[in-house]
C-alpha cells in the first residue's frame, strides 16, 4: 500500500480525495493538511467524515508520505511541489501550476511562474488522453474541470481532422469556483443563471486550445510536451444553481460533409475500452454522473446545418478534480485504473 497525504484537505476537492481514497485498496491515508483547521480533527470541516484525526500544517502532514495530492490555490505547488519530489515523493498537483508552458502559464493566470524549468518534468493527467506518458511520473499536473470534459468531447473529431470552428459553452453549479469563493452566497444563485469570463477571458480556454493543439501534431499517442501551435476557439462558462456538475456544448463546424452514422462509430472507435466513458444517443445529463468519474458523451449531426454538436456531462469535482486525481495514481503506480473509482453516480 501507498501511504498519501493530501494537502488542501478541507477544500472541496480534498474532501472527494477523503472521500475516494478512504476506500481505496491499495492507499493509506497519512497525512491531511489545512491552513484553516491545523490542530483541528477532520469532522470540524466536514462533518460527514466520521475521523478524528487532526489536520496538520504541511511538513507535519507529508513526514509518512510516498505519494502527495496537493489540492492547493495556484501558486503554491510550483514552490512547493519540486521540494517534495526532491524528497523522493510523488506528487499530483490539482492546481493550474503545471498544466500550460511557464509564458502561456504567466499571460493567463497573472502568476509569475517561480519554477518553470519543472514544467517539462511533469507528466499531463488527462488519462484517456495521455496515459502513456503516467507510468513512473514523479509530477502529474492534473487538467482542469471544464477543460475535462471539453476536451474529451472534442478529441476524436481533432483525431479525426473533423474539427473546423470551435465554440464552446459549459455550465457549471456552484461548487466549481471553491469553498471561499467570494459571490456564491444562496441568494446571489438561486434562481439564477448567468456567464461568466466570456470572450475568451476564461483560462481553461488555453488549456483546451494546448490540449487540442498537441492531438492535432502528434495524434492520439502524443507526448506531453511536444511541438503545438494553439489553434483559437471561443469558450463561455456559465454559473447554474446547482451544487456540482458540468455540461458542455460543443459546436464545430467540420470541413467536410459528415455522412448519418459517422459520429457514433468515430467516437466508438475512439473510446474502445475506455471504462469511464459513457457514450450515448441520450443527451446527457449532470445528475447522471453525480459523484462517478464518468463522462457521459453524446455527439449529434445538425443534419440542416451540417454543424457537429457534442454534449458533454461530467461531475466537476470527481472526473473534474479528485477522482481523475486518483485515476492518474493508479497508472503512474501500476494499479488497476478503475480502483477507487468504480462506483455509479447518485441519484437523487
Amino acid at each position: 500500500m501507498v501511504r498519501v497525504a493530501i494537502l488542501g484537505a478541507s477544500g472541496y476537492g480534498g474532501s472527494e480525495l477523503i472521500r475516494i481514497l478512504g476506500r481505496h485498496p491499495g492507499v493509506r491515508l497519512v497525512g491531511f493538511s489545512s491552513r484553516a483547521y491545523a490542530g483541528r480533527p477532520l469532522s470540524a470541516a466536514w462533518p460527514q467524515i466520521d475521523l478524528n484525526t487532526p489536520f496538520a500544517q504541511v511538513e507535519e502532514a507529508v513526514a509518512e508520505a510516498e505519494l502527495v495530492f496537493m489540492a492547493l490555490p495556484n501558486g503554491i505547488a510550483m514552490k512547493l511541489a519540486p521540494q517534495l519530489v526532491e524528497e523522493g515523493r510523488r506528487v499530483i498537483d490539482l492546481s493550474g501550476d503545471f498544466r500550460l508552458p511557464p509564458d502561456v502559464y504567466e499571460a493567463w493566470y497573472g502568476i509569475r511562474h517561480a519554477s518553470p524549468d519543472w514544467y517539462p518534468r511533469a507528466r499531463y493527467g488527462l488519462t484517456e488522453l495521455f496515459r502513456e506518458d503516467l507510468p513512473g511520473a514523479e509530477l502529474v499536473a492534473n487538467p482542469g474541470c471544464y477543460v475535462t470534459a471539453a476536451s474529451l468531447a472534442l478529441a476524436p473529431l481533432v483525431a479525426a481532422e473533423l474539427d473546423g470552428r470551435v465554440v464552446v459553452t459549459a455550465m457549471s453549479g456552484v461548487s466549481g469556483a471553491g469553498r471561499d469563493a467570494g459571490g456564491t452566497a444562496f441568494a446571489e444563485v438561486n434562481e439564477n443563471l448567468r456567464p461568466y469570463k466570456p470572450a475568451g477571458r476564461h483560462r481553461h480556454t488555453a488549456e483546451i486550445e494546448f490540449n487540442l493543439a498537441r492531438l492535432r501534431a502528434q495524434g492520439r499517442s502524443l507526448r506531453t510536451h511536444g511541438p503545438a501551435e494553439a489553434r483559437p476557439l471561443s469558450f463561455t462558462p456559465h454559473l447554474v444553481p446547482m451544487t456540482r456538475g458540468i455540461l458542455v456544448t460543443a459546436y464545430v463546424d467540420p470541413p467536410r460533409g459528415v455522412a448519418p452514422g459517422e459520429l457514433a462509430e468515430l467516437f466508438a472507435t475512439f473510446y474502445a475500452g475506455e471504462r469511464f466513458i459513457r457514450l450515448s444517443e441520450d443527451l446527457p445529463q449532470t445528475k447522471g454522473v453525480y459523484g462517478a468519474n464518468t463522462v457521459w458523451i453524446s455527439p449529434r449531426l445538425d443534419e440542416r446545418t451540417g454543424q457537429i454538436v457534442v454534449f458533454a456531462a461530467i461531475d466537476n469535482l470527481v472526473k473534474g478534480a479528485s477522482g481523475q486525481a486518483v485515476q492518474n495514481m493508479n497508472v503512474v503506480l501500476g494499479y488497476d485504473e478503475g480502483l477507487g473509482l468504480e462506483t455509479h453516480g447518485l441519484w437523487p
